[in-house]
This record gives structure tokens, C-alpha cells and sequence, in this order.
């Protein structure tokens, strides 16, 4: 009999737990193993982790008290696991009948360490996700099948690049050979592409199990489109800076993220994508320091990464583009009727200008970040010379 443990890391999840949790009970299945659910609650402010107290005892709840965000929750949900088989899944998912023998029986084939269920949309019809792919050099995710009728998925398991976190599955194994997610992907985004790409570089396979089925509306825990833009570029900044490298990363990944950026800077008016690319700095200090990266490259990747972050007026967008400034700048602010209006007017360009002033007072503190990280720095470099110097025999 195999020992299942399913984790669930929970935030605010009172509009969806009950559900989840329900649907869960349902996929017991003596003959086949034994079920365990633990809750891990990264400091709800609802009453989800009340829920699941008083009409789930069964369900083991353990209190993080803040948010870890979903790999750092996820973690302490493996390190408190039993099984032998491991499920991450997500709050607000309801899995169908069969999801879990589904998962179960696919890990039991040779070489598959990490399998992902078919994710339909709320119609239960529509395909959200069976199986991902990045597209490089910029490793951008994409959900295969997406928007695809559940009828054109087919049956049969099969190997995918990654499977999406709201439904992943291990074995044990697995977690003791590569160890459990990587929590700086915090708050979300790009841990479960993580994940897969370390298991298979460790030479397991990754499948996705299309008789593993749930229900999972887009992203219910990513509601802010300010917030959510930051956290995926970051996600995906840290995963490149991770597995691609450093000349990689310089040379193909900086020049097509350029290219990319207007995509990428769609709506941005907060500061949040400078944000993220000033974080990749000493993200990049602290994973290149292992690897053999040399000064210039790390100098170069901070320039670039400097570089691409997005001016705040339009004097910077003019002298970028080698044209003189404009007599009389003024911060960018898209035109709105409400402009027409004095007092409602002026209250508007207030909010701007104040947006403005925390998302400059932000990028000070982060080149303060990147400053404290010189003597990190200055060993890398030492490092690199001194490996140089004597290459190993």
C-alpha cells in the first residue's frame, strides 16, 4: 500500500478550502493507500485556517503564523510529510474522481519522479493546462493546451518539460535527492518550473497524467495585476539567472529580454517591473557565486539589468531614444476625463506624482541592497581570480 501525503498551503483561502477539501476526502481509496492531507496556513487573515479546524479534523493544520509564500509553505508541508508519495496542491482546486490513483499509478512507472494532473478551467470543459513549455532564450511559461476541449488531451501519460504546481506530485526519493522547492521564488511563480527542470536534470522524467483531473479557475491567489506582474518577471529572472549560464545569460537571454520589453511593460506605471529587475542584481551576486563566473560578466549583468529598468517620465523615454528633452516635462499619466474635472483633476496627478515618489524611494532602497552587497562581491571576484590563478589539476 503506498502512503500518500497531500499538502495544501493556504492563504486567505475561505471562498475555496471547503471545497478543496471536500473534493479530497472523496479520493480515498483503502485498497490503494493511504491518505494524508496537511494544511499549511502561511498567516491567513480570514477564516480559512477556522474552517478547516472545525469541519476537517482529519486534515492536519500547522500554523506558519506569516506568508512564506507558496514554496516556502509547500516546504513545511514536505518536511512534516509521511508518505511516500508527495502532492502539492492548490487552495483553490477541486480534483475529480480518479486524480489521485492517477498520480499515484504514474509515479510508479520507471523513471518518472514527478508527475501534474490535467487542470480544466471552472466549465469543466476548457483546458488550462496540460503540461508547460518555456519558450527561450527568455524561458517565458506557456500551458500547453490551453483553451483546447478536454476531448483533444487523449488518455495516455506523457513527458512534459514541467507540470504547474497547483497539482504536482513526487516521490519521495525525489525530495531526498534534490531537495524540496526553492522558497526565494517567493511569493510565486516559476518554483514549479524549478522544481522540474532540477529533477530532470538529476535524470528523472516529468509527466503529465491526463487521467489526473481538477478543477482550477486562472489565478485566484494573484488577484492584483501590479502585483502579479512583478512577481512572474521575478520568477522568471531568478529561474534564468538559476539555469542558464552566466554567459548565457548575458549574451542571448539580456539582449532578447530588451527586445521583450515593451511586452513586458505593458500597464506598468507603479514601478514594479524596475523592481524586479533591480532585485536580479544581487539575486545574481548570490546564485553566480558557486559557478564560474567571471567579474565581467557579473558587471555586465548588472548594467544590463540597470538598464532595462523602465523610465517614470518622459524626458528619460526622449533622451533614450537620442531626441532632445521636452520643454516641459511632466510624469507620465494616460489622459482621462476625470482630468476635466478641477478638484478630482488634481487629486489624480496628486495619487501619480506620490506613485512616483514610493516607486523612486523603492529603487533607492534596492541600489542600497545592491551597495551592502559590495564585500559579497568583492569575494566573488577574489574568488574568481584566485580559481584563475590555480586552475585545478
Amino acid at each position: 500500500m503506498n502512503a500518500v501525503t497531500v499538502i495544501i498551503p493556504l492563504w486567505n483561502g475561505e471562498k475555496w478550502i471547503r471545497a478543496c477539501l471536500a473534493a479530497l476526502a472523496d479520493q480515498t481509496d483503502p485498497a490503494s493507500f493511504a491518505l494524508e492531507v496537511v494544511v499549511v496556513d502561511n498567516g491567513s487573515a480570514d477564516a480559512s485556517p477556522a474552517i478547516v479546524e472545525k469541519d476537517f479534523p482529519r486534515a492536519r493544520l500547522i500554523r506558519n503564523g506569516r506568508n512564506l509564500g507558496f514554496a516556502g509553505g509547500c516546504n513545511v508541508g514536505l518536511a512534516a510529510a509521511s508518505g511516500d508519495v508527495l502532492v502539492l496542491l492548490n487552495q483553490d482546486t477541486v480534483v475529480q474522481s480518479g486524480w489521485l490513483a492517477g498520480l499515484v499509478t504514474a509515479l510508479a512507472e520507471p523513471g518518472v519522479g514527478v508527475a501534474g494532473s490535467l487542470a480544466l478551467l471552472t466549465d469543466g470543459k476548457t483546458v488550462q493546462h496540460a503540461g508547460g513549455v518555456l519558450e527561450w532564450p527568455l524561458a517565458v511559461a506557456r500551458h500547453r493546451g490551453y483553451g483546447e476541449t478536454l476531448d483533444a488531451q487523449g488518455t495516455q501519460p506523457r513527458e512534459v518539460p514541467f507540470v504547474t504546481g497547483a497539482s504536482l506530485a513526487l516521490r519521495r526519493d525525489v525530495l531526498e535527492r534534490i531537495g524540496p522547492l526553492d522558497a526565494g521564488f517567493w511569493p510565486g511563480y516559476y518554483e514549479d518550473v524549478d522544481y522540474c527542470w532540477r529533477a530532470r536534470a538529476a535524470g528523472y522524467r516529468v509527466a503529465l497524467v491526463p487521467q489526473s483531473v481538477l478543477i482550477h479557475p486562472e489565478s485566484s491567489s494573484f488577484t492584483d495585476p501590479v502585483y502579479t506582474a512583478w512577481a512572474r518577471l521575478r520568477g522568471r529572472l531568478r529561474f534564468c539567472l538559476k539555469h542558464l549560464s552566466p554567459q548565457h545569460f548575458v549574451d542571448e537571454f539580456l539582449p532578447a529580454e530588451a527586445a521583450y520589453q515593451p511586452t513586458v511593460l505593458a500597464g506598468d506605471r507603479q514601478g514594479q517591473i524596475t523592481r524586479a529587475y533591480l532585485e536580479a542584481i544581487p539575486m545574481a551576486v548570490d546564485l553566480w557565486h558557486t559557478s564560474e563566473c567571471t567579474r565581467d560578466q557579473l558587471h555586465s549583468a548588472a548594467r544590463a539589468l540597470a538598464a532595462l529598468c523602465p523610465p517614470l517620465t518622459p524626458q528619460a523615454l526622449w533622451a533614450n531614444a537620442g531626441n532632445p528633452l521636452p520643454p516641459t516635462p511632466q510624469p507620465m499619466l494616460t489622459p482621462s476625463p476625470v482630468d476635466r474635472i478641477p478638484l478630482l483633476g488634481a487629486a489624480r496627478r496628486g495619487l501619480h506624482q506620490l506613485t512616483i515618489f514610493y516607486a523612486e524611494r523603492r529603487q533607492r532602497e534596492l541600489l542600497a541592497v545592491i551597495e551592502n552587497q559590495r564585500a559579497a562581491i568583492q569575494r566573488l571576484e577574489g574568488e574568481i581570480a584566485l580559481s584563475q590563478a590555480n586552475p585545478p589539476l
